[in-house]
């Protein structure tokens, strides 16, 4: 079960933010081409009492790089919240991609029933493993994912479904969909890590 914790929250974290580092630069190409100031598009909200885009990423790292070392069984680094740019939000991300590969399978070993416990301002949570990561940091994940994405398209980012997903590892694709997905006939996806 280790190897599956680790593949069900390393492995796809390190792809996702994989997937949001192009966002983000297909969003900052983007905002440049059309003489957007950059700020406009990282203080863009979905609704008045959501977070911005920038806080959206800021909030998607710390759920990656928080679950990963909770399922290792070791200490998150803690990044400060102040990225303002494009290029900062990717230096935060580059930095969670680096933890998390710093990581190794065999640390999830147990994880699925280690205990979790998250104290917060407002009271704790506690759960095991498999269901922290299953019912908690993979919901929030998504979450701040689909919204950051989400926002860039409101702003006309020019980004689709390829763009979220990226290229799925292991998936292989044929007829019309390789077509649509923008993929060779047949190809297999790159395994990512």
């Amino acid at each position: 079960m280790s190897n599956l914790m680790y593949q069900s929250s390393a492995q796809v974290f390190v792809h996702n933010l994989k997937n949001l580092s192009a966002v983000l630069k297909v969003a900052a190409a983007n905002a440049k081409a059309r003489g957007i100031d950059p700020s406009v598009m990282l203080s863009a909200r979905l609704a008045p009492d959501m977070h911005p885009l920038s806080r959206q990423v800021q909030i998607m790292t710390d759920n990656a790089k928080g679950c990963s070392a909770r399922l290792a069984g070791v200490e998150p680094p803690v990044f400060e919240d102040n990225e303002t740019t494009f290029a900062e939000l990717e230096a935060r991300i580059k930095r969670t991609l680096e933890f998390i590969r710093g990581l190794k399978a065999a640390q999830f070993a147990g994880s699925e029933s280690r205990a979790i416990v998250m104290k917060m301002p407002i009271g704790t949570l506690a759960f095991n493993g498999a269901d922290y990561l299953n019912g908690w940091a993979l919901p929030n994940f998504y979450f701040h994912y689909t919204t950051a994405y989400s926002i860039l398209r409101h702003n006309g980012v020019p980004l689709g479904k390829m763009n979220f997903l990226g290229q799925v590892p292991g998936m292989t694709m044929t007829g019309k969909i390789a077509k649509m997905m923008g993929a060779r006939p047949g190809a297999k996806a790159k395994k990512k890590r």
